[in-house]
């Protein structure tokens, strides 16, 4: 039973030579040791073992610089898939833009129809957030490229033997898939771990089981996921898909129609997805019927998904209205994001100069005093931003964001927020939204 349980890990470890970690806090670095472990509790005794024991120090100095080379691998193949992804979304944008300056005669040769001014501006946007964002990924994969490098230095300085030949190329395939496919186990992990007892688990498992065995008596919908373009790439995460398909059966159908031609780049963060599915459950009807404005920006999108929930509070009365903000806001989370948690108590007053505020907001990036108390600067300076050209023109002055930072400090409160002014929120229940 030893043997069999030992192999049966052994196939399904991050590397081909799997080497458990003993302790709480590196066991859930493993999360295949733990799924296996939760499943069949019998397991956990025969594998406590540390198996490295019998291994010298340059063994497992060779298996972790191995396994930290296939992650990295898989972190450049995540990158390029989305940078070919976006590539391709941004040819699609640019040749919109060049029907714009066609002269009418040759577009109606051509049978193109001209897109009205405010569908080019938000185009041109999307085309500037694409930009950066393939920036960033190219950066990331040049990082990631270095690590490779660093670690093959190493490696040579260890005195480890090039690994040549089809075989070998077999084995770097295998540990970059498994590399890539880990992110898809902790999804299942999660899921087993929210189970109470060992009866919680299997509930679950037979939950999961019967929704497979549902969807996969509709060959229709079965054939049409099969056939999506690059449908292949949804393999390394079977783990989180499988975990998640009870929730996932009854979106199914929308989500084929949906992310047919927006798959190449949503699956590098379909794991991130799956994992905070619960999150956003509420909002994917949302999110699948308009897909085609998220989609290109959901690598900027998912690391800050818990300020943006913010804004899908309150039966989503914000969603539609600032959609077309994405593609000005998106690049621009990552120093922005700290904002959002203290502007969503003032959404109501400042939503309707939104226009106006949008193009200058990144100067402001700074500056959280005036998010704090955007309602007091909107109660003493609104009719400012109802003139769209004075509003732009005072918004862009370069001193603007430490004045209107100082103003929200000193100016008085009481005339906005009456007899509130001096409370702070500063418990868990306290409600903020507005």
């Amino acid at each position: 039973m030893k043997r069999l349980v030992l192999f049966c890990l052994f196939i399904t470890s991050s590397s081909l030579c799997p080497l458990f970690k003993v302790g709480n806090a590196r066991r859930a670095a493993r999360p295949r040791f733990e799924i296996i472990t939760k499943v069949l509790p019998f397991t956990r005794a025969i594998l406590d073992a540390d198996p490295r024991g019998s291994m010298t120090l340059k063994e497992k100095r060779v298996f972790v610089l191995r396994r930290r080379v296939a992650q990295a691998r898989a972190t450049v193949d995540r990158c390029i898939k989305e940078i070919n992804a976006l590539e391709t979304i941004r040819d699609e944008s640019l040749d919109r833009l060049k029907v714009q300056a066609l002269d009418e005669r040759t577009r109606m040769r051509a049978g193109l129809e001209k897109i009205n001014n405010r569908e080019e501006s938000i185009e041109r946007l999307k085309v500037r957030a694409l930009d950066e964002r393939l920036g960033k990924l190219r950066r990331d994969a040049g990082i990631a490229e270095s690590r490779i490098v660093f670690m093959k230095g190493k490696q040579r300085a260890l005195g480890m033997p090039r690994r040549e030949g089809l075989w070998f190329d077999f084995v770097r395939g295998f540990e970059k898939f498994l590399a890539t496919e880990e992110a898809s186990a902790r999804v299942l992990q999660k899921q087993l771990e929210e189970a109470d007892d060992l009866l919680g688990v299997y509930s679950l498992l037979r939950e999961d089981t019967l929704s497979l065995l549902r969807l996969g008596s509709k060959p229709s919908l079965v054939k049409g996921y099969v056939s999506l373009q690059k449908a292949e790439r949804l393999i390394p995460h079977t783990a989180a898909i499988a975990s998640r398909i009870a929730k996932l059966e009854r979106y199914a159908p929308g989500i084929l129609v949906a992310v047919d031609g927006y798959l190449e780049v949503i699956e590098p963060h379909l794991d991130d997805i799956l994992l905070r599915f619960d999150s956003f459950e509420q909002h994917v009807p949302f999110v699948l019927d308009h897909l085609d404005v998220l989609a290109p920006h959901i690598g900027s999108l998912m690391p800050h998904i818990d300020s943006l929930l913010l804004f899908a509070d309150d039966g989503g009365k914000y969603l539609d209205v600032l959609l077309p903000y994405i593609p000005r806001f998106a690049p621009l989370l990552d120093d922005l994001a700290c904002h959002l948690i203290l502007l969503r108590p003032h959404m109501r007053k400042i939503l309707p100069h939104f226009p106006v505020i949008a193009p200058s907001a990144y100067n402001f990036k700074d500056q959280l005093s005036v998010s704090e108390n955007a309602d007091i600067l909107v109660f003493y300076f609104g009719w400012i931003l109802r003139i769209p050209r004075l509003g732009r023109a005072v918004l862009g002055l370069p001193f603007m964001p430490r004045l209107a930072a100082f103003l929200a400090r000193k100016l008085p409160k009481w005339p906005v927020r009456k007899g509130t002014s001096g409370v702070v929120c500063n418990f868990e229940g306290c409600e903020i939204y507005a």
